[in-house]
This record gives structure tokens, sequence and C-alpha cells, in this order.
């Protein structure tokens, strides 16, 4: 069993009556704020930070879909030495040069690539599972057994990382979201999530600069090979998104594995229709991307005064984005707070949306896709035990750490 940090969930409220802003006790806290600030609040300034949160789906939708007024460049409203890793990261651009180089990495990690994967990735979770379902105990953790180390393997091996370093690989993704904080911009926070990307930029980019001089069969050599009107990505570029690939989309997986699990343990009738097959997987990964999305927000930039709900956010502003609230208007969703797999209407954000969709929601849908299909051929039953789950306790993310399940075969 992967062994997790030891990050015990608080929710303890600020003085200004504010939730600690994390879901590490599920989502309650947080979920009856947000509520709270898109009925009174949809843009608000946080004065314990100095950051803008927006909460409606539509001025998300917004500040997603224009670019001009709210950027992606975290040079516009924070210091230098928090931005010079993120130059030439996908995430971190704006037009055109983000097209040009999403262009180039789409040229090498492909829709195909992605789907090429199944078959492996179900050996993969064969694999993980032998451990898991042979202690003779009848039950096991499917996120520390699992889900967490999943994408790590698959990730690493997509990206010719070599075997023997799937701890090194496993002890980063851990750490980069373990510390327990609700202010992402704490310095202590801020401060561990940085040494752990030090050590990962720099094993990154010397697997980058070794595929310049010996090709494989990997995507790193693919990123390195990947060229659109002789332009090609450098070392760096590389590197960066081999980084993002790990770290976010590692909880990507590890979130909607997870939560999936989770759902259809919350509603036996869904758990049903999956296992007898009159329910495809997929429109239940939908609707937990929409019920409990694993990334809870992103960060943009205001480029001049804008007006939101009545309140103008001034120029060069860092403005919280917040995909779940934005999942759970009650604008956009009916029973937004339901668990429900016949929304006709509506088009979800948990992936993102615009120019800076989720680069890693295909392999996510593929991973769990695959984990899906043989938990269902290993066991003959599977029960999420409810009363001991735990979340993380960090900012940005709604995903368990502990998942605890009981099976039969």
């Amino acid at each position: 069993m992967t062994e997790l940090s030891d990050v015990s969930a608080r929710q303890e409220p600020q003085e200004s009556g504010t939730p600690r802003l994390t879901f590490g006790d599920g989502g309650d806290a947080v979920l009856t704020w947000l509520k709270g600030m898109r009925d009174d609040r949809p843009a608000w300034f946080d004065e314990s930070n100095g950051t803008w949160s927006l909460f409606r789906y539509n001025d998300i939708v917004r500040a997603l879909r224009d670019t001009d007024t709210f950027c992606s460049d975290p040079s516009r409203s924070l210091p230098p030495e928090m931005t010079e890793e993120a130059e030439g990261s996908i995430v971190s651009l704006d037009p055109p040069r983000h097209g040009r180089l999403r262009g180039l990495v789409s040229h090498a990690f492909t829709p195909r690539l992605v789907e090429q994967l199944g078959p492996r990735i179900e050996e993969i979770v064969d694999e993980l599972l032998d451990r898991a379902l042979d202690g003779g105990s009848g039950r096991f953790d499917l996120v520390g057994d699992l889900a967490y180390e999943l994408p790590v393997v698959v990730i690493g091996e997509l990206l010719g990382l070599p075997a023997s370093d799937r701890d090194f690989l496993v002890r980063c993704a851990d750490e980069f979201y373990a510390i327990e904080h609700d202010d992402p911009f704490n310095g202590e926070y801020l401060q561990s999530m940085q040494s752990t990307l030090d050590e990962l930029n720099e094993y990154m980019l010397d697997h980058a600069r070794r595929r310049r001089n010996e090709p494989a069969d990997d995507l790193m050599t693919a990123l390195a090979l990947a060229e659109i009107d002789g332009e090609r990505l450098n070392d760096r570029e590389i590197r960066n998104f081999a980084v993002l690939l790990l770290t976010a989309g590692h909880i990507t997986t590890t979130a909607l594995l997870g939560n999936t699990v989770l759902a259809l343990g919350e509603h036996p009738d869904v758990m049903a229709s999956w296992r007898d097959g009159t329910v495809n997987s997929a429109a239940v990964m939908e609707e937990v991307v929409r019920h409990r999305s694993p990334f809870t927000e992103v960060y943009r930039f205001t480029t001049k005064d804008v007006e939101i709900g009545g309140t103008v956010i001034p120029a060069d502003q860092l403005v919280r984005v917040w995909l779940v609230s934005g999942n759970r208007d009650e604008r956009q969703f009916a029973d937004p707070d339901e668990f429900r797999l016949d929304r006709a209407t509506g088009r979800h954000l948990g992936f993102g949306l615009g120019i800076h969709y989720c680069l890693g929601a295909g392999l996510a849908r593929v991973e769990t896709t695959a984990a899906l299909r043989v938990l269902a051929r290993r066991t003959a039953g599977i029960t999420p035990v409810l009363d001991e789950l735990k979340f993380y306790d960090a900012p940005g993310i709604f995903c368990l750490r502990s998942l605890p399940v009981t099976f039969h075969r």
C-alpha cells in the first residue's frame, strides 16, 4: 500500500466567518459558504491575502474565455521569484504564444496516443489489485492501494522514466499536495510546494536533455522532436510539461477514480446499473467531475478594470476562479447538490474551459475507465466504508486521500 502523508483534516472557521477554504471535511463547510457567496457577493475581495474570487457559473465562463481581460501571466501580479520557473509553461501563457506551445505539445501528446494506453493501463491496474485483493482481509484502500499509485506509474512509463525512480515520483506527487493549509499564498505552503517543484524540475530537465541525445519510444522524445513550421520545444518547456503532467495529471486521476467509486457507493442504484452495464461509466464520471470537481479553482490576472456582479475589480489583480462553485450554481444546474445522471443541459467546468481546458482530461478519463473495468471484472461487489473517508486538506483539490472499501469476488 502506498504510504500517504499523515495530514489530518480540520475545518476551523476564520474570524471573518469564512471557513477553511479546503475540502478536508468532504466539502460541507466550503460548499455551504460558496452558495452564500454566489447569492450575495459574486465578486469578493479577500483582505486576508489580497485576492478576488468569482463564484457564479456565467462569470466564471466569462473569465475563462476572455483572455484579453483575464490573462494567465503571473508576472502581472506576483513577484519575480514566484513567476520565473513558470516561464514557458502552458498554464502561464496567453495568446498567441499559448496556442503555439499547446500546438507543439498536442503534436506529441495526442488523443490517439492516450486511447492506445488502455490495455497497458488495465495491466497496471491488475498488478496493483493483485496486492490489494489478495491480502485476505476482504478490504483495501482504493486510493492508497490503487488510485494514488496508478497515474504515477502510467505517467512515468508514458514519459519513459525509469521504473526504478517510481518511489521518487510517488513521493514528489504526494508532497506536492500533502501540506495542510487553506491559504494557497501562505509562505510556508508556497515554500513546501517550491521545494518539491525544484526537485522535480531538476529531475525532468535532466531527462529532457538526455532524450535530445538518446531518443527513445516515449513521450519525452516525442516532445523533443515535435515541430511546427520549424519551431520546437526547448528543454525548459519539455520539463514544464512533464512536471505538469505528473503533478496535475496525477491528482486529477486520483480524484476522478476515488470520487467515482465513492459516488457509486453513495448511490446503490447507480452502482447496480454500472455493474449490469445499463449505465455508461463515462456518464457517471462526467457527473462526478461536476459534483466533486477534482480541481476546485484556477487563477487569472486582470489586465484592466472589469465589472462583475456590480463590483469593479481593478486591473492587475489576482482572481481565484472557483470552478467548483460554478459547477454547483443553481442558475445553471437544477438541484446542483444532487448527484444526477439525467442532466440534459449544462456543461460542467471541472476540467476548465476555453484555451486552457485541461490537456490531461483525456488521460484521466482513460485511466479511470480502465480501472473501473478491471474492478468490475475482478470483484462481484465493492462497498466504500463511508464513515472512514479522508479527504485532502490542501487548497485547490477535492480529492480523497483514503477510501477504504470492502469487496467480495
